[in-house]
């Protein structure tokens, strides 16, 4: 951008608003990196690994033991592990998923990560081929 056909006033004014959007994003992009972080942490601290042997009767989260008819766990939509009643969140009054199906949709909210995939379905990237014409049949 070429300041340089702006008066001084103006010149101070846009690089004043560069600057704070600058800082801004540093601030935005700094809050994305911690939720990311927290994610991860959650992430490592309950899962079922491949790597580990687990019974169908514990929780994919906790790994406490599940009951035969109490506290027997729940499928999580999100990730289809059971989990006990400790490790859900609610969602709305009738859906919940598990705490790190949870904490990931908050970091896909917060960091408006959801919008770009939304965009992304509604509008896909230019393959840079031309849309084929929508043609109607004739009627005689």
């Amino acid at each position: 951008m070429d300041l340089g056909v702006l008066k001084t006033l103006e010149r101070e004014k846009v690089l004043e608003v560069l600057q704070r959007d600058k800082l801004l994003r540093s601030t935005d992009d700094d809050r994305i990196r911690r939720l990311k972080t927290e994610l991860q942490e959650i992430r490592r601290k309950g899962a079922k690994s491949f790597a580990r042997q687990y019974s169908e009767r514990t929780c994919a989260r906790c790994q406490r033991p599940l009951g035969m008819f109490w506290n027997s766990g729940a499928v999580c939509r999100g990730c289809s592990h059971r989990v006990c009643k400790k490790c859900r969140v609610g969602v709305s009054a009738l859906d919940w998923k598990c705490t790190v199906c949870h904490a990931y949709r908050e970091v896909k909210i917060r960091s408006g990560e959801w919008f770009l995939e939304e965009r992304d379905k509604k509008f896909p990237p230019d393959t840079g081929l031309f849309p084929l014409p929508l043609t109607f049949p004739i009627l005689s």
